[in-house]
């Protein structure tokens, strides 16, 4: 497929990398063009004239501009009937990206972004698009959800993704503060957590039946959970995606949201 990209900033690169041996060629804004120029160089992309030579190029036009300026960049461009757009500019809704790219078809997605570079990132997509779906496979698990408050809600991994690498760091710093060499800290944080996220892929047995199994009463784990549970410091999860669901979709009124 040929692919144009709108916004050719970290995320872009991401992808851009992730699609790479299926085949699909790539056409560029050049607003950034020191990094358009990059990719170029990297992995072959074609970079155009203007955004609207993107757009005329290109069948399937993919949208990662900032959400602050994204609609009204858009609304200065001339789309075709049948031309799929996908956005992935966090926040804005459907209903305005259709209004502002009619007649093209609109699809908006949701990727953590780097992960998406080594093809071990999830996309969710709404509404499903058979297209768009077989390009971010390349990259990652796809789900396709039906309707825009299951999208809303599941959106909110992006900035679970991102927080994440907080965490990390954190668990990290601790290591090294205990006179592990950085280097193993790294290595011992990531792959213990990769290691218990393949076991919830793999296994079918209840999450709590799974923590029930490593964490033996009077025993390490139960010490830190029960710590972490009187500071809220798990609780403080839920409350803090409850307020980035709120501000992506403000007029949801679940109990849990603020």
């Amino acid at each position: 497929m040929r692919i144009g990209l709108l916004g050719i900033g970290h995320l872009a690169g991401f992808l851009v990398q992730g699609a790479q041996g299926a085949g699909h060629e790539f056409v560029l804004s050049p607003r950034n063009a020191e990094k358009a120029d990059d990719l170029a160089r990297r992995f072959g992309c074609t970079v155009a004239d203007s955004n609207q030579a993107v757009v005329d190029a290109c069948e399937m036009v993919l949208v990662c501009l900032p959400a602050a300026q994204g609609l009204e960049i858009l609304r200065g461009l001339t789309f075709r009937p049948r031309q799929a757009l996908c956005s992935a500019m966090a926040g804005v809704p459907v209903n305005a990206l259709r209004a502002a790219v009619a007649p093209a078809e609109v699809t908006v997605a949701m990727m953590p972004g780097h992960a998406n570079a080594y093809a071990a990132g999830p996309t969710l997509l709404h509404p499903p698009h058979p297209r768009w779906a077989a390009f971010f496979a390349a990259c990652g698990p796809v789900h396709e959800l039906a309707t825009p408050r299951d999208f809303e809600t599941a959106a909110v991994f992006g900035a679970m993704s991102g927080a994440s690498f907080a965490f990390m760091q954190r668990l990290i710093d601790w290591y090294q503060a205990e006179g592990l060499d950085p280097a193993t800290a790294r290595r011992l944080v990531a792959e213990t957590l990769r290691g218990n996220a393949e076991v919830l892929l793999r296994s079918t047995d209840p999450l709590e039946t799974i923590a029930a199994g490593v964490a033996t009463p009077g025993g390490i784990t139960e010490l830190l959970l029960t710590d972490l549970t009187e500071r809220d410091a798990l609780l403080a999860w839920s409350h803090a995606m409850s307020r980035v669901l709120h501000r992506m979709s403000p007029t949801r009124t679940d109990k849990n949201t603020p």
